[in-house]
């Protein structure tokens, strides 16, 4: 169970309810409500409580029962959160025990003129973009690459960068991150002198 999962690492590494409160933000009480079992957390609160307790937060999405190399369709990651724009499905198998990837593979769906974000994200990863359906801007470094279905790009390691859907459709892609990222080493940052679209 996810909730026992966090307890376990939270007090193996000997870190008390008020300091994972304190670190992340998070009341004591919606912590123990995770932890319990009682209350299913998001993927920005699984963000911050894995990066609080400095593990990678696929260690609180990946099923233990399904390892291999192949991922069924039935068994990908679905992550989204509430009131967001953009929901993303894990393509590439999870690290385990005897494995772990060195790419991922994620699919997105971004909703009409919205952004994937508040502002540009950066991870020590190349990402390459790919827009099955619909059109995107990818804001580099400010500069924006427009794409149309079957077009690609290539995002540099440490870059920042924001996806923006300017159409009346829903975007569809796939991007592919190597060397795997996740989400404890990516960030959001406003860069000096840049703008939100």
């Amino acid at each position: 169970m996810l909730g026992d999962h966090i307890r376990s690492i939270r007090k193996g590494r000997g870190i008390t309810l008020k300091a994972l409160a304190q670190t992340t933000g998070l009341s004591i009480g919606y912590i123990s409500q995770i932890e319990r079992g009682l209350t299913d957390p998001s993927l920005s609160t699984l963000r911050k409580l894995s990066a609080a307790l400095d593990v990678p937060t696929y260690l609180f999405l990946g099923d233990e029962n399904q390892p291999g190399l192949t991922t069924r369709k039935e068994n990908m990651i679905l992550m989204s959160q509430p009131n967001s724009s953009v929901h993303y499905q894990i393509l590439s198998p999870m690290p385990g025990a005897e494995f772990v990837p060195q790419s991922m593979m994620t699919r997105f769906e971004l909703d009409p003129h919205s952004v994937d974000g508040e502002l540009p994200v950066i991870h020590p990863s190349e990402e390459i973009v790919l827009v099955e359906k619909g059109e995107l801007d990818v804001i580099v470094e400010g500069k924006s690459i427009h794409l149309c279905a079957g077009d690609t790009t290539l995002i540099c390691s440490n870059l920042p960068h924001i996806l923006s859907n300017p159409t009346d459709e829903t975007v569809m892609g796939i991007s592919v991150f190597t060397p795997a990222v996740w989400f404890p080493s990516t960030h959001r940052t406003r860069a000096q002198g840049e703008r939100t679209p």
